[in-house]
């Protein structure tokens, strides 16, 4: 397989499954294969089924974080920011030594795609305001810090 070929890995992982149903790295590479390969021009790769292989791959793994953070990064990309949100506070919780890193990337790559996706309504700032408060939300926690002590900061 060439480097960067994700949708033969994509195939390959789809099979190595079937044979090795129980191994979480198969479940977790078939989804960051599928979701690789999902951009591609012809690529057959179904936003359920990607989600899917990441869920496999957490409920027989559920000690990777790094599992969840994809699977909230992949979530993210696909609009489905709740089950993101819940996944990137489940790896959080799992390794609380990324805790801060986890809840700022959350934050930034939830506002991006959200300014991405509804660009024209991110111009009011009444039809920013969820979605800013949001990823200030996290950003605070990221920080440790509560809204009274980051407005005293400012």
């Amino acid at each position: 397989m060439e480097e960067g070929d994700f949708k033969k890995a994509y195939s390959s992982f789809k099979k190595l499954v079937v044979e090795f149903p129980d191994n979480a790295e198969c479940w977790f590479y078939k989804a960051e294969c599928g979701n690789y390969a999902s951009g591609m021009f012809g690529a057959k790769a179904d936003v359920d089924e990607i989600m899917d292989a990441y869920k496999k791959a957490m409920e027989l793994d559920p000690e990777r974080a790094d599992y969840f953070q994809a699977y909230g990064l992949f979530c993210i990309s696909v609009q489905k920011y709740d089950e993101a949100e819940k996944a990137y506070c489940e790896a959080a919780e799992i390794d609380e030594s990324l805790s801060s890193s986890l809840y700022s990337e959350f934050a930034i790559e939830y506002f991006n795609n959200v300014m991405a996706q509804y660009g024209e309504i991110m111009e009011d700032p009444k039809a920013r305001a969820p979605y800013a408060k949001k990823a200030l939300q996290y950003m605070l926690k990221a920080l440790d810090l509560d809204a009274e002590e980051a407005k005293s900061l400012l």
